[in-house]
């Protein structure tokens, strides 16, 4: 096409990283720091993904012990009460953290915002270890960019690789600027839906393997001016995080309307703000479709109005003068498509007791992908322990089946059925990010593929920079 062979040339780049969510933000920030000149791509506005401009501030998996909400339920504990004493994520994450702190704009790890004030909100949401504020999340994973000599380019679509037989050349992007041409030595694909392993022609799989079933998608919601002790004080007395009876009370009074049957809240950083997750959501959205997101998003946005102008107004307590802060800039998609590899990631993998010698990154998260059932949706796995409270992520899942010089992270890496579920979450996603990072650092050095490079290398590296990677 004319405006591909007409495009501008920039300056060779030993790693190009497409797309800049979590896992963007640990490979590009490990590739740099090790010396390789770096250049990450991202569409948005700002680093984070789903966790900045998709509202959806907390990490989850940084430690492991986590359970299914509904055996926390079963079982009649809180948050606070569950055992955290196995970290799971370090190095670039910790350094997150640190940024985070130092800017006086998270809670956690390990434990839920304005829990301080209202314990009862302990009993809200699933886990999420680290919450956070989102512009300063924004401000803090640019400085983290800058300080590692990591190149951003915002606003960056990536289109597609330049392939020549099975190596990759460069990366083909559009911005204002026109159409752009980054040659490079090594691609890590961190799109979430490994647009460039699949362009490039590489075996991909999307949804289950056997249905082809997604996973709900949706549109996150934020709502302000709450009376965060109305819902404390509302948990507390009816032990029914999930209000559920007050869903069944609004659907009664309103049939015509298309209200949950339960709502999941969480609480964010500031008093009085809470994130709508559960609600907000709906299956059937492909998200490798821009039509499907399109559709979505304004659904999305319809839907957070009505449940904050019929269900929270005049059904949640506390919530009578609340307004909608924000919705998402873009929804929240759990799984697309994933690679094919040599050494995926099993669900047979994680619940054996092997300990794989090419383990570079850990996954703190339980199993929690729901399925589709006859008699609904369920998590097939939620009874369902990890073997060593953490889940391990093998090298070879990042590695396309037949590939040279491009690896994924985040949730695109292969792992097949349940096993996406632990190997998903956002922090476990900057782990491996780090890992294929550093890997991309050390093919270059060798002047070596993905899959020759030497993993005592790889895992002595990794130790070294803070990343827990041991079962």
């Amino acid at each position: 096409m004319d405006f591909i062979k007409n495009a501008i040339e920039l300056d060779e780049y030993d790693v190009v990283v497409c797309g800049g969510g979590p896992a963007g933000i640990g490979a590009g920030i490990a590739a740099a720091k090790s010396g390789m000149k770096t250049l990450l791509i991202e569409a948005n506005g700002c680093l984070g993904g789903v966790s900045t401009a998709g509202a959806l501030p907390f990490f989850l998996g940084a430690y492991g012990g986590s359970i299914p909400y509904n055996k926390m339920l079963e079982l009649g504990i809180s948050y606070s009460e569950l055992n955290r004493t196995r970290k799971a994520v370090g190095g670039v994450f910790d350094k997150m953290i640190e940024k985070l702190n130092e800017k006086h704009g998270c809670v956690g790890p390990c434990k839920i915002a304005q829990t301080d004030k209202y314990p009862g909100l302990d009993r809200l949401g699933c886990h999420d270890e680290l919450t956070f504020d989102i512009e300063i999340g924004k401000r803090a994973f640019d400085e983290l960019a800058e300080e590692s000599g990591l190149d951003v380019l915002y606003y960056s679509h990536a289109l597609g690789v330049n392939k020549s037989e099975n190596h990759i050349n460069g990366v083909f992007l559009s911005n204002k600027s026109g159409i752009l041409y980054v040659p490079c030595r090594t691609v890590i694909d961190c799109t979430g839906d490994a647009d460039m392993v699949y362009d490039a022609g590489y075996e991909t799989c999307k949804g289950d393997r056997i249905t082809g079933e997604m996973t709900h998608a949706g549109l996150v919601a934020h709502i302000e001016n709450i009376d965060s002790s109305k819902i404390d004080e509302y948990i507390n007395t009816t032990g029914d995080p999930w209000f559920k009876q007050i869903c069944k009370k609004a659907l009664d009074e309103n049939p015509e309307l298309d209200l949950p049957e339960r709502l999941i809240i969480f609480p964010m950083v500031e008093d009085g703000v809470f994130m709508v997750n559960g609600g907000t959501s709906k299956p059937g959205v492909d998200g490798t479709s821009g039509f499907d997101r399109t559709e979505l998003t304004v659904w999305g946005r319809k839907r957070a109005e009505l449940l904050v102008e019929v269900l929270f107004k005049k059904y949640i307590p506390g919530a009578e003068n609340c307004k909608l802060r924000l919705t998402a800039y873009y929804p929240g998609v759990r799984e697309t498509r994933r690679i094919i590899a040599e050494k995926p990631l099993t669900e047979e993998l994680i619940l054996s007791t092997q300990k794989p010698e090419d383990t570079v990154a850990l996954a703190g998260r339980h199993f929690d992908l729901s399925r589709k059932t006859d008699s609904g949706r369920t998590q097939p796995f939620a009874n369902k322990s990890l073997p060593f409270g953490v889940a391990g992520i093998p090298y070879g899942a990042l590695i396309p089946k037949g590939s040279e010089n491009i690896i994924v992270a985040g949730r695109c890496i292969a792992a097949e059925g349940q096993a996406l579920g632990p190997a998903r979450i956002m922090s476990t996603c900057m782990a491996v990010g780090e890992a294929a990072g550093t890997a991309a650092s050390l093919a270059v050095k060798s002047n070596t593929t993905f899959i020759g490079v030497d993993i005592k290398e790889l895992r002595d590296t990794l130790r070294k920079n803070g990343a827990i990677i041991d079962l």
